[in-house]
C-alpha cells in the first residue's frame, strides 16, 4: 500500500490527474447548492424557447398512379412502367421547374407558391405510386397548392415524358392541425441535461483553475520553505452556540492533537537553534487560514516540554488568543502597555505553570503606530530575558502592513497556510512582504488538511469558529529529538557537547 502511494505521488501526470479530480469533487460539494437551479434554469429557458419560436406548419398531401394518357389495355402495362421510370428521373427536377412554378402562379393568382413542395418518389418502378406533400403555415394554403401542383403538373411534364394523367388514391383534404406540434416536454428534459452539462463544465474549470497548496511540495517549489508539519481538520462540537478549539490540554483530544504538534514543535526548535531566535511570529497570508490556532497550540507544546513560553496577542484589530484558550476577558493587555496605562507584569496573565499571555484588549484606531513603537521593542526585549520563547499571534501579512512592522522586531517567522484555501500567488505575496523584513522565515504549517476521494490529504477536520476562521489539527506528526532540548517522539533529554541526545523516556 505504501508503495502504490508513493509510486503515484511521484508520477507528475497522475499526480496532476488526482489532484484535479480532488478539486472536482470538492468543487461539487462545495457548489451543489447551484445544481438545481441551473437545471431549472435550463429546463426553463429551452422550454420558453420552443414556446417562442415554434411556428405551426400544415401538411397536405396526396398518392397517385401515373398513368399514360389514350393508352389501350394491352399495352397500359408497358406504357405505366416505362413511364414510371422516366418519372422517378425527372419528378423532382419537374417539381423545380420554372414552368410547373408558372402554372402554379398563374393558377392560384399569386406572386409567390405559399408553400413547399417535395415528392416522395417509390424505388420499385413496377409500382408507379408517388406521394407529393405541400408544408405551408396555413392550412387551406397548403392544400390549394397541392391542387394546383396535381392540375398541371401533367402539362409541365407533358414536354419531356408526353401525355400522363394522375389517378389519386389517397389524399390528406384540408389538413386539420399542425404536422409539427411541439414537444414540450423533449425540450424540458433536453433544457434540463443542458443545465446539468453546463453545471459539470464550471466544476471541471473551477478544478483546473484552482491553483492552492495542496500538498507540502506544492509551496515548496515555489518559495523553497520547509512544511514544519501538517495540521489535520477534526470536527469539534459547539458550545454555547460556538466551536471551541482543540487544544493541547484538553484530556479527550490529547493523543489526536499532539502527534502533529510534536513535529512542527521539534523542527520550530531546531530551526530557532540554528537562527539564534528565542520569539516567533506566527502570521497568514489571509483571514481563515488558522494563524491564532497554531499560534496557541504551538505555545502549548513548546510549554508542555518544560520551557518558558509567553504568548502575545498581537492582533490588536481582532485579538482572538484569550478566547482560543478560554480565559476570562483581560482588563488590560498588550494595547494598554504598548500606550504606557499599565506595566507588563500586570499585564501578563498566567494560563498554566510554564505558559503566559500577553492578550488583546479590545481594538485599538492606530494599531500600525503601537506596533511599529519603541515601546514595541522594549516589550519584545523584557519577554525573551524572561522566557525561553515568545510566541506572537499577529494580524495576516497579506493583508496589513501589521505583522511586517512586528517581524522587524521579531527574531524568526512561522507562516501559516490553509489547505486548498487561497492562491499560491497571493500565499507568495505574503511571503515577498515578510521576507522584506530580513527575518528568516523557519517554514510553514500546512493546516487543515482533510482527505479527498482520492485518497491524499490528511484528517479528521476541526472547525474553530471565532477570528480568521475555521483551524483544525490532527494526529499524523512525527519528531525527533533535534535542537538544544532534544525532544522527539519516543524521548526527551539534554544535548551534549557532541550535540548528541542523552538521557529519559518521557512522553513527548
Amino acid at each position: 500500500m505504501e508503495n502504490e502511494r508513493d509510486k503515484s505521488t511521484s508520477d507528475p501526470g497522475l499526480l496532476y490527474f488526482t489532484t484535479v479530480l480532488d478539486s472536482f469533487w470538492k468543487g461539487l460539494k462545495k457548489y451543489f447548492w447551484l445544481l438545481f437551479p441551473m437545471v431549472i434554469a435550463g429546463a426553463a429557458i429551452l422550454y420558453a424557447y420552443t414556446r417562442l419560436t415554434y411556428s405551426p406548419s400544415y401538411k397536405a398531401y396526396t398518392s397517385f398512379v401515373v398513368s399514360t394518357a389514350g393508352s389501350d389495355n394491352s399495352l397500359a402495362n408497358y406504357y405505366n412502367v416505362t413511364t414510371a421510370e422516366q418519372l422517378q428521373e425527372s419528378f423532382e427536377a419537374i417539381l423545380e421547374s420554372g414552368t410547373l412554378k408558372d402554372l402554379i402562379k398563374a393558377d392560384l393568382e399569386v406572386s409567390e407558391i405559399p408553400g413547399t413542395i417535395s415528392v416522395e418518389i417509390p424505388e420499385d418502378t413496377s409500382i408507379a405510386i408517388f406521394t407529393i406533400n405541400v408544408t405551408s403555415s396555413d392550412a387551406q394554403s397548403a392544400y390549394d397548392v397541392l391542387q394546383s401542383v396535381i392540375a398541371n403538373y401533367p402539362q409541365a411534364a407533358s414536354y419531356i415524358v408526353g401525355s400522363i394523367e394522375f389517378t389519386v388514391i389517397d389524399e390528406s383534404g384540408v389538413p386539420g392541425s399542425p404536422y409539427n406540434a411541439p414537444n414540450y416536454s423533449s425540450s424540458v428534459k433536453r433544457g434540463a441535461a443542458g443545465g446539468l452539462v453546463v453545471f459539470l463544465l464550471v466544476i471541471l474549470i473551477y478544478a483546473l483553475s484552482r491553483n492552492t497548496v495542496r500538498r507540502e511540495g506544492d509551496l515548496e517549489k515555489y518559495a523553497s520553505l520547509e512544511c514544519l508539519g501538517k495540521v489535520p481538520k477534526i470536527n469539534s462540537k459547539k458550545r454555547s452556540g460556538k466551536k471551541q478549539m482543540v487544544l493541547l490540554d484538553q484530556q479527550d483530544r490529547t493523543g489526536v492533537v499532539r502527534e502533529n504538534f510534536r513535529t512542527i514543535r521539534t523542527r520550530v526548535v531546531k530551526n530557532c537553534e540554528e537562527a539564534g531566535a528565542h520569539s516567533v511570529l506566527v502570521t497568514g497570508t489571509s483571514e481563515g487560514e488558522g494563524k491564532t490556532t497554531i499560534a496557541v497550540n504551538l505555545a502549548l507544546s513548546l510549554e508542555k516540554r518544560g520551557l518558558k513560553v509567553v504568548l502575545v496577542d498581537a492582533d490588536l484589530r481582532r485579538p482572538s488568543v484569550a478566547e482560543a484558550l478560554g480565559m476570562e476577558p483581560p482588563k488590560k493587555g498588550l494595547k494598554d502597555v504598548l500606550s504606557g496605562d499599565t506595566k507588563i507584569a500586570e499585564a501578563l496573565k498566567p494560563y498554566n505553570e510554564g505558559l503566559f499571555v500577553l492578550a488583546g484588549t479590545g481594538t485599538t484606531a492606530s494599531p500600525a503606530r503601537l506596533l511599529g513603537s519603541d515601546r514595541m521593542d522594549v516589550v519584545l526585549k523584557t519577554l525573551t530575558q524572561a522566557a525561553d520563547y515568545v510566541i506572537v499571534d499577529s494580524p495576516p501579512c497579506g493583508l496589513l502592513s501589521d505583522a511586517a512592522l512586528l517581524a522587524r522586531k521579531i527574531d524568526s517567522i512561522v507562516m501559516v497556510v490553509k489547505q486548498d484555501y487561497m492562491r499560491i500567488d497571493r500565499i507568495l505575496a505574503g511571503v515577498e512582504a515578510i521576507s522584506a523584513t530580513g527575518k528568516p522565515i523557519l517554514g510553514y504549517v500546512l493546516n487543515e488538511t482533510e482527505v479527498g476521494i482520492t485518497g491524499y490529504g490528511y484528517g479528521y477536520g476541526y472547525g474553530y469558529g471565532y477570528g480568521y476562521g475555521k483551524y483544525g489539527y490532527g494526529r499524523y506528526g512525527y519528531g525527533y529529538g533535534y535542537g538544544k532540548y532534544g525532544y522527539g517522539r519516543y524521548g526527551y533529554g539534554e544535548k551534549n557537547d557532541a550535540g548528541k541526545k542523552k538521557g529519559g523516556n518521557a512522553e513527548a
